[in-house]
């Protein structure tokens, strides 16, 4: 599915409009508790062109202590390092600098919607041990509250990822980005527009949306704040409750990449990408067919993760490398949109006694209880097929991931100056 650029819905918006404020009147909409308000600090991208980048850290650690109001002394430390920028140096012996002070590569990880440089940090600790300078940045309305999402806007991310890729730029020989969801989306926003990067690194990239509804995100975020209900947000790494502005946010970022597509922009940086087929969240298809016919490189890696490795999705030209992702001595039905950056040894979000996602079942609680807590239930993507067949947890990790990591290493072996 593509959702194209100027396709934009009208006619029945009003209709929407005003049954969403009778369903207000009649439930209420009242704005919650603190969590779900603005905290008044994280709109905007508040970094200076040229800041050094442990400014930027420390800039952010005090908004966050500022912001977030379930921050105390048992758990500032855990929730500070999931959720701040971070930088990985590579060891000095090992990967010594040039004459000029500059490591020889670099990467920049743009964290997704709602996310954290938390989901970055595998990756990040993968790439310093590849000699990479790593840093990652913290996109404006994310690691505080979901009410900061309420007023976010995607040129501030936008802003954002200029800064870390400005100041970074001065440090390294080459630069790479990396992203995932969201994140990819603003690396490839970036290319487009012109900026000098040796490559791109792309995992779950939102480079359209699978949910056709979210074009109406624009009218309902007058009158709505959140998507579905309000959640706990007991995920300390991630938001749970999800603002209707956020949706609009990503549609209004991808419509901006289709814009420059369409003008006839291409992605001619050597690209490595990973996705699911049976993602729930972003469209497979087209981030497939943004590759195919917008990115040029020989050098590009698609991994494609399907249920069904002969499905039709599977086929096409060019290095796509589709895999098996229905691992029943795993019980895994097939992989979700937020497995994929993250190995299954992860203490937060992998198969252990960490994170469990159980959101999709809201007010079931005999559902949600079994989900959370019976560990022999199934996990993959919370698709409608899978609900209907099953108890199912929401995969929060990607079992291949070691297998991911060497094809990046062959990738990254094959595009280096």
């Amino acid at each position: 599915m593509k959702i194209e650029t100027g396709a934009r819905p009208g006619g029945f918006r009003a209709a929407i409009v005003i049954a969403i404020v009778v369903g207000c009147l009649l439930s209420g909409c009242a704005a919650g508790p603190p969590r779900l308000r603005p905290s008044g600090l994280n709109a905007v991208f508040s970094g200076k062109e040229g800041m050094p980048f442990a400014a930027y850290v420390e800039q952010t650690r005090t908004m966050l202590l500022q912001a977030r109001p379930d921050i105390h002394d048992g758990n500032r430390e855990y929730i500070l390092a999931a959720n701040l920028p971070f930088e990985l140096a590579p060891d000095r012996e090992t990967f010594p600098r040039g004459r000029d002070g500059k490591h020889r590569r670099g990467i920049l990880l743009i964290h997704g919607l709602s996310d954290s440089p938390y989901m970055l940090r595998p990756l990040a600790r993968h790439f310093r041990d590849r000699g990479f300078l790593v840093r990652t940045i913290l996109l404006p309305g994310h690691g505080t509250v979901p009410g900061d999402l309420l007023e976010a806007r995607w040129q501030e991310w936008r802003r954002a990822a200029q800064y870390g890729i400005g100041v970074m730029k001065e440090e390294v020989e080459e630069l790479y980005l990396g992203g995932f969801s969201t994140g990819a989306a603003l690396s490839v926003l970036a290319v487009l527009g012109g900026e000098d990067i040796q490559g791109l690194v792309l995992v779950s990239p939102a480079l359209g949306v699978k949910d056709r509804r979210v074009a109406l995100a624009g009218a309902l975020r007058v009158v709505r704040d959140w998507v579905g209900d309000v959640r706990d947000d007991a995920d300390y790494a991630k938001y749970e409750t999800f603002a209707v502005n956020a949706a609009y946010q990503i549609y209004q970022l991808t419509g901006e990449i289709d814009r420059l597509l369409e003008e006839g922009k291409r992605i001619e940086v050597p690209v490595f990408a990973v996705l699911s087929a049976e993602d729930a969240t972003i469209d497979a298809e087209r981030a497939l067919e943004v590759f195919r016919r917008y990115a040029s490189s020989e050098h590009n890696v698609v991994i494609l993760y399907a249920r069904d490795p002969q499905a039709a999705i599977c086929a096409g030209s060019g290095k796509i490398y589709c895999e098996g992702s229905h691992l029943p001595d795993l019980r895994i039905l097939d992989f979700s949109h937020v497995a994929l950056p993250m190995p299954c040894d992860d203490p937060h979000y992998g198969l252990g006694e960490g994170y469990k996602n159980c959101l999709h079942y809201g007010d079931d609680q005999e559902k949600m209880r079994r989900c959370r807590n019976d560990g022999m239930v199934w996990q993959g993507e919370i698709t409608a097929a899978n609900l209907h067949s099953l108890t199912l947890r929401r995969l929060t990790c990607n079992p291949k991931f070691a297998g991911m990591r060497e094809r990046l290493d062959r990738f990254i072996n094959s595009v280096a100056r």
